[in-house]
């Protein structure tokens, strides 16, 4: 059996008060019975026109009448795919590589892009890693001797 949680309860021995339980027994301590307000009558409320709302609740979606627009672009997913085009071209001592895959790196951390775009940049940015990996590869067993 639970019994319930501590607190002011109306007294089993004077329906005018109100005496503490603490959860096990019912303590010494009573107070009065404030004044109950009259029952309010509830109000059935139609809606008159459309019903929507523009609440961004908590998964961080904007609003659309906030005036805040997507950014569609990531500066460094752009200089990441640059590299990483470059390095497949032209990779002395794999440096076109490194470039790709450092810029790469912080457009998959921190896209510039926002809202649907960021999905996209990041998506790009790891492309672009993968190639610099590939094309540093090569060049580092071209450096080495390895093949």
């Amino acid at each position: 059996m639970t019994l319930p949680a501590a607190g002011w309860f109306p007294d089993p021995q004077d329906a005018s008060r109100l005496r503490w339980w603490d959860g096990h027994a019912w303590g010494d301590a009573t107070r009065v019975l404030p004044n109950q307000p009259e029952p309010v009558a509830p109000v059935v409320v139609a809606a008159a026109g459309p019903s929507f709302s523009v609440h961004t609740g908590s998964f961080g979606v904007r609003a659309w009448a906030s005036g805040v627009q997507d950014r569609r672009f990531c500066v460094f997913t752009i200089v990441a795919v640059f590299f990483a085009l470059l390095s497949v071209r032209v990779n002395p001592i794999g440096v076109s590589s490194v470039l790709a895959l450092v810029s790469g790196v912080v457009g998959i951390v921190r896209p510039g892009a926002t809202g649907p775009w960021r999905v996209l940049a990041r998506s790009i940015a790891a492309s672009a890693v993968v190639v610099a990996v590939a094309t540093a590869a090569v060049a580092a067993s071209t450096q080495l001797h390895l093949f």
